[in-house]
């Protein structure tokens, strides 16, 4: 073979085999929220709706990556719409997990919270304990979540009753406890 024969297949080769192994950009609905990436040190995380979803039901992806190596792809299937998504080190281990929620269309807005860690093989699901029924007297959805000192996962929403419920997840003893609203919520 030629030498500019073959300067040329290295020249069309060389970027296939570099190419990240990501969702296609045609696949991905950015009318939602125009897709989210989020990053704990070398580890990324790409939040995607597929196309051709709606964007208050369907499934969403995670896609997490470390360099070029696409590490793993988690679908989840939701109803609502994708609303917080960020990440933190809740359990103190130095890696960071992912947190991503829904919010549901319906009436009492309920959605879920799905959150992610990365093991020392793989990135899984990690699992968060669900309020008990003592915090749940006057609940009726619309959760909102971030983080409070020390990397603490926040939960708050409205109660029947008018006032606010404020709760931050202790990872040690899987549970959600009650908190005086953090300061730096405005």
């Amino acid at each position: 073979m030629r030498r500019s024969a073959l300067l040329t297949l290295l020249v069309l080769l060389l970027p296939a085999c570099a190419a990240e192994e990501r969702v296609p950009e045609a696949a991905v609905d950015r009318s939602c929220f125009g897709g989210r990436v989020l990053s704990f040190r070398d580890l990324v995380a790409e939040v995607v709706i597929p196309a051709g979803e709606t964007c208050d039901a369907g499934t969403f992806q995670v896609v997490f990556t470390r360099g070029a190596d696409t590490l793993a792809t988690l679908t989840e299937t939701r109803v609502g719409t994708v609303g917080f998504i960020g990440t933190a080190d809740v359990n103190g281990d130095g890696r960071g997990e992912f947190f991503v929620s829904t919010r549901s269309i319906d009436a009492d807005a309920r959605g879920a919270l799905f959150a992610y860690t990365e093991g020392a093989t793989e990135i899984g699901r990690l699992q968060i304990a669900p309020l008990d029924s003592a915090q749940l007297e006057g609940y009726a959805g619309q959760d909102r979540f971030g983080f409070g000192g020390a990397d603490q996962l926040v939960r708050a929403f409205p109660r029947a009753s008018g006032d606010t419920a404020w709760f931050g997840y202790a990872h040690g003893t899987k549970a959600w406890n009650s908190i005086q609203r953090p300061a730096w919520v405005r």
